[in-house]
């Protein structure tokens, strides 16, 4: 029914090619940019084609809220978010130059994961990096990272996801991650967590949108399987000062069969004693480093008791958020 809706307003080929006309950038922004500026109560100078482009974007938006049953209240309030906007933009972009799909191809990729680094102060069995000790030669320097996010900007991507390696590594990490929030993209950070004390959840409060931190299990199963003793307590640590700090966060597990039988009681200790808002149960990757423990990936009967219990909890009034990469889910 939903996609019927769009594809009635915004697939057929009159929308299609107004969208094209209204998302053509010219002087680095857009007569739809403008208009949903100007649709969120912003001060914006507007030419005749422009003004003409806003009130047929506002009818657009305010019928297809409509037919939603979403109030006009509500969306202004939403349109008020600058990365709210920018993925409005991305999308009907996209709609306009491919029509409306299913999975909807955008403009510009929606995310972008960042290995940021290969340096990683861990030596995980799974790592599809096989990240070292020390940072990989070839990596971009700071001025040049920032001109990546440039790039990222001018072509509209919405979210900026910084992994590796292990992100906090860089000692350039806060100075880029806060560049990405100043250009208002959406920004997280995949993190194994040992490095985020008080001082530092502090400041990943004051930079990132969403923290993603790795537990594989309890003590002696993540410490095996990260190959560090003492990981656990310190990603556990991590954890607990996002969560205190008001950090959106997630707990991330690699689910194998070093691992299986502990996920019930696991998620059971994120929701409880951790305090974290989502579960993410990941597939193992056999790939790179993670090739050399094939054999213990789940197999596809433990997969689909794993994608139950996960379910079973997404649909109740469980407070944590539970989901897999599994693309059936």
């Amino acid at each position: 029914m939903v996609a019927n809706t769009v594809n009635k307003w915004l697939g057929n080929p009159v929308s299609r090619r107004f969208l094209r006309w209204i998302a053509r950038r010219e002087g680095g922004s857009s007569k739809l940019e403008k208009a949903l500026k100007k649709y969120a109560g912003e001060d914006v100078e507007l030419s005749f084609q422009e003004k003409f482009a806003y009130l047929l974007t506002k009818l657009f938006i305010e019928r297809g809220a409509e037919s939603f049953d979403i109030s006009k209240e509500d969306v202004k309030k939403a349109m008020k978010e600058s990365v709210v906007r920018r993925a409005l933009v991305n999308i009907l972009e996209g709609i306009g130059y491919y029509g409306v799909q299913r999975p909807q191809t955008t403009a510009a990729p929606f995310l972008i994961v960042w290995d940021y680094t290969n340096a990683c102060n861990l030596r995980c069995k799974h790592c599809y990096a096989d990240a070292k000790p020390s940072p990989a030669p070839d990596e971009l320097t700071t001025q040049e990272a920032k001109r990546a996010i440039d790039e990222f900007e001018e072509a509209n991507v919405v979210a900026l996801a910084f992994s590796g390696g292990e992100p906090l590594m860089r000692k350039d990490f806060f100075e880029v991650a806060r560049y990405a929030k100043e250009r208002e993209f959406y920004v997280s950070v995949a993190t194994n967590g040992t490095l985020i004390n008080r001082q530092t959840a502090k400041k990943l409060r004051e930079t990132v949108d969403y923290v993603e931190i790795s537990l594989d299990g309890f003590e002696k199963t993540h410490d095996e399987f990260r190959g560090v003793a003492g990981a656990w307590r310190l990603a556990v640590r991590g954890i607990k000062n996002c969560v205190e700090e008001g950090i959106d966060t997630g707990v991330a597990t690699t689910v194998t069969r070093y691992n299986f039988k502990e996920i019930p009681k696991l998620m059971e200790f994120v929701e409880n004693e951790l305090h974290a808002k989502r579960f993410i149960a990941f597939n193992y990757v056999p790939t790179r480093r993670g090739k050399d423990i094939v054999e213990k990936d789940i197999s596809p009967q433990e997969r689909k008791e794993l994608l139950e219990l996960l379910y079973s909890k997404l649909v109740t009034s469980c407070p944590l958020d539970t989901f897999s990469t599994a693309p059936q889910y």
